[in-house]
């Protein structure tokens, strides 16, 4: 598989229901409903057909639980699979079992709350969500704890973007968990089936975290990496554990942020081996993604489906789905 540098995606900042940065980490905890939605319901098509009777879904950096029932909703019997949604924020967990959420509608699942004519997907999407979801007035206590400040100055005047708040019915509710914890105690974590196995993982846009692989801070603020830190060893570790927590047939389920695909070489990466990203900073990029390399590795995994990830003038179509297949 040919991959070709790839460069940083400006993404839609979201800024629905708790934009929070967590007490432990300092990094932001917000996150959307559907987001990256044909992932997602690829994902669930492929749990399904795999998994017909039900399944444990692990669904790591869950954030305030959007991801959880974005899932469940998807699924056309619920009630059949246990989704654990979890996250290392404890702000994030008590947010979700409070389970009261905002929607900016300039926020990428702001076509929740308005026309979106752009959005081939909204009319579906809309329609589960509102099966799924009630409306209520706005509360009396804060929801969105915003500290972007262009947000604040710009999109924060109520009149002009007025936010609609939602609470889950009881039904979608009762197959979710929401769990304080991290990805990289997941041999530990405690799972219904006999096995003790997973039929899915997900661990979408927090991968760059674990890797210290901050592509933003590094090339837009000018910080710089650690060089120290081998990426490769990390991600041998944390994908030897969740091929050992899935069931065969599981899947993996990636996120689609550039830093989840696009990595700075440590000093453990040959020069042969790298692309120059930054040459005064002498920051350089590895040739190849080390996540596809591990997840190769002895033909454990198989990539499933592709999605578009564009950068330096190129699209990029690079799996984010892989399924365990011995």
């Amino acid at each position: 598989m040919k991959v070709n540098p790839i460069t940083q995606t400006n993404h839609k900042t979201t800024f629905t229901s708790y934009n929070k940065r967590s007490s432990k980490t300092g990094l932001s905890v917000s996150t959307s409903f559907y987001l990256d939605f044909p992932v997602l319901r690829k994902a669930v098509k492929i749990i399904e057909e795999r998994f017909p009777s039900g399944a444990d879904i692990l669904v790591y950096a869950g954030s305030n639980g959007e991801e959880a029932y974005s899932i469940n909703t998807l699924l056309k019997n619920p009630s059949r699979y246990k989704i654990n949604s979890i996250d290392i924020c404890k702000e994030s967990i008590e947010y979700a079992n409070r389970g009261v959420y905002g929607i900016h509608p300039l926020a990428d699942d702001g076509f929740l709350i308005k026309e979106d004519k752009t959005n081939a997907d909204a009319p579906f999407l809309k329609k589960i969500f509102y099966k799924y979801f009630s409306e209520i007035n706005k509360p009396d206590y804060n929801i969105d704890n915003l500290s972007d400040v262009i947000y604040n100055i710009r999109l924060g005047n109520e009149d002009l973007f007025p936010q609609k708040f939602f609470v889950p019915n009881a039904g979608i509710k009762q197959n979710i968990r929401f769990l304080e914890g991290d990805i990289r105690d997941i041999s530990d974590f405690s799972l219904d089936s006999k096995q003790g196995k997973a039929g899915a993982v997900f661990f979408r846009n927090a991968l760059y975290q674990l890797t210290k692989n901050d592509l933003r801070g590094v090339m837009e603020y000018g910080d710089m990496p650690d060089l120290i830190f081998n990426k490769e060893e990390c991600l041998a570790d944390l994908i030897d554990k969740v091929y050992n927590k899935l069931s065969i047939g599981g899947i993996f389920v990636m996120g689609s942020h550039l830093q989840e695909h696009l990595y700075i070489a440590d000093k453990s990466v040959p020069d042969s081996k790298t692309i120059v990203a930054d040459a005064a900073r002498n920051i350089r990029y590895m040739a190849y993604p080390p996540h596809i390399k591990v997840l190769n590795k002895n033909g454990r995994f198989k990539p499933l489906f592709d999605y578009l990830i564009q950068g330096f003038g190129q699209n990029l179509k690079l799996p984010l789905i892989w399924q365990k297949i011995k």
